[in-house]
């Protein structure tokens, strides 16, 4: 993935990226953590999709509500 304050994404790779990381916040809030290290430690992510979950995920998002 390239870097999110990249000129040259498009409106599809940014919004799939956008895809990506709530599917790993749905991952972690159902399976729990322990399932959900297990998923990651044998997944290959791009560190900006890792980053990107991690800041959501301390923020407080936990894909109960559409974000804007």
């Amino acid at each position: 993935m390239k870097d999110l304050a990249s000129k040259d994404w498009s409106c599809s790779e940014k919004y799939r990226h956008q895809c990506a990381v709530r599917q790993l916040i749905l991952y972690r809030k159902q399976w729990g953590l322990r399932a959900f290290r297990e998923y990651m430690s044998k997944s290959k992510f791009d560190w900006q999709l890792i980053r990107d979950f991690e800041e959501q995920w301390l923020k407080g998002n936990r894909a109960d509500q559409y974000g804007d």
